[in-house]
């Protein structure tokens, strides 16, 4: 199978949560298998916060020097300051580490990795975990790998804040399908008075709709519900256009 095929297949089945068979450890499992076979990290672990905010290995590799590699990073190494700093952490030629992480890059050399990636798992602004990369090559991962990873894990923290244990009814994804339809209504009614007010094409009026909510933190329908509701003026819209 091509690369882009498995990354396609990899990316709806982590998105999947309409699913009836979606089970979130699966989900974690998918995206450790993922991190592997796609990326090509020689291993993968994932590690999320519980409510009181102590650290839990949730998925790893097989093996035991792996799993015991995820579990030393909930007290040191890359994951930690992942976690803590909401980034991502760079970690090549583990040696160069020692002083940083003394007992993690001592674990990780031993047991014949040379480099270490960590990348946050989040939801939004919130950081929910992390996503551990182990490799036996020094020089780790490509930035373009990285990326990828990155937006594997995005799309599967989303699917986990979004799993319910209950079943989605068909009333259920009607509603949502329902909700979509009627916010890009409100945003069109929008984008129509603010091509009137300020004689702008619908692709401009759409452009500051955006610059707008972008600009003041809002999300695009609740500008667009604002201005139909007519508590924004249109022309602090217009103005948003660079």
């Amino acid at each position: 199978m091509m690369r882009e095929e498995q990354l396609a297949e990899a990316f709806v089945g982590l998105a999947d949560t309409l699913d009836e068979g979606f089970d979130p450890v699966v989900l974690l499992d998918r995206l450790i298998g993922y991190c592997v076979g796609i990326v090509g990290a020689d291993t993968a672990g994932i590690v999320m916060a519980t409510i009181r905010g102590d650290l839990r290995t949730m998925a790893v590799s097989a093996g035991p020097a792996p799993a015991e590699l995820i579990r030393t990073q909930t007290e040191e190494g890359p994951g930690l300051d992942c976690y803590e700093t909401h980034l991502p952490v760079d970690a090549r030629r583990l040696h160069g580490w020692a002083d940083r992480w003394p007992r993690f890059t001592a674990r990780a050399l031993e047991a014949g990795y040379g480099a270490a990636h960590a990348l946050p798992l989040r939801v939004g602004r919130q950081t929910v975990g992390f996503v551990s990369l182990l490799l036996a090559a020094p020089d780790g991962l490509a930035p373009g790998d990285l990326r990828l990873a990155q937006a594997l894990a995005d799309v599967a923290a989303v699917a986990l804040v979004h799993w319910s244990p209950d079943p989605a009814r068909p009333m259920d994804i009607l509603t949502h399908v329902q909700a979509a339809v009627a916010a890009k209504a409100t945003v069109e009614m929008a984008q129509g008075m603010l091509a009137e007010h300020g004689g702008l094409d619908p692709a401009h009026a759409l452009e500051a709709l955006r610059a707008y909510s972008g600009r003041n933190g809002n999300r695009l329908t609740a500008t667009a519900q604002a201005l139909v509701r007519r508590t924004l003026d249109p022309a602090a819209v217009i103005a948003a256009l660079p």
